[in-house]
């Protein structure tokens, strides 16, 4: 602890905690917004916009300090009784969670998938990809992640969403076209917005 001072200390603590009564803010703002966009495409959400957010801490766990969550939403056609797919996010901030080669900074990850995203399970957003049913899959103008059964999942970085046109614009509209079969080359054009994450070769994000 040579050289720390304990302000300091207090400061990161302060900070950490501020910066997580912003994100569940955000996180909030976003599901109501997804729910909306969701209903307006002719599916039934499942839950209420309140559903607990699930959460990720470093590797190590000594400090509890959290590095991501992750919240889904079950959808499925009027006439059906179970979920079609589950739209979601993670918000990854640290540690694994943002690990893609040149990226330094946290992302929040959009998805559609055939099942709801887990930290507990291998289902998550996490690099290198190492689980093997994981890795099937392809990437997309650079800016996709597309697995063999339609699941699908994109970034954007975090600290670029402003306001709620943003979180609209670049998190809620993109995914439900991605959903829908828009290909990803039509859905962000061929030259990508910066806040947009792009992915570096497949071999580079698995191990």
């Amino acid at each position: 602890m040579e050289g720390i001072k304990g302000k300091e200390i207090v400061g990161c603590f302060n900070t950490v905690n501020q910066l997580w009564r912003e994100i569940e803010a955000m996180a909030d703002r976003l599901t109501v917004l997804l729910r909306k966009e969701i209903e307006e495409k002719g599916m039934r959400c499942d839950g209420t916009p309140d559903d607990e957010l699930e959460y990720a801490v470093f590797d190590d766990d000594y400090s509890g300090v959290c590095t991501g969550c992750i919240r889904n939403i079950a959808a499925k056609s009027p006439k059906k009784k179970r979920p079609d797919v589950y739209f979601g996010f993670q918000v990854s901030l640290a540690d694994k969670l943002i690990n893609i080669p040149g990226n330094d900074e946290p992302i929040i990850f959009m998805f559609s998938a055939t099942e709801p995203m887990d930290f507990d399970d291998t289902w998550h957003m996490f690099f290198p990809i190492s689980d093997e049913s994981d890795t099937d899959f392809e990437i997309e103008n650079k800016a996709v992640l597309r697995w063999g059964d339609g699941s699908v999942a994109y970034g954007v970085r975090l600290l670029s969403l402003n306001n709620e046109a943003d979180l609209h614009n670049l998190c809620v509209i993109p995914l439900l076209r991605l959903y829908k079969g828009e290909s990803p080359e039509v859905v962000f054009g061929k030259d990508i917005n910066e806040r947009i994450i792009k992915f570096p070769d497949k071999e580079a994000l698995i191990s």
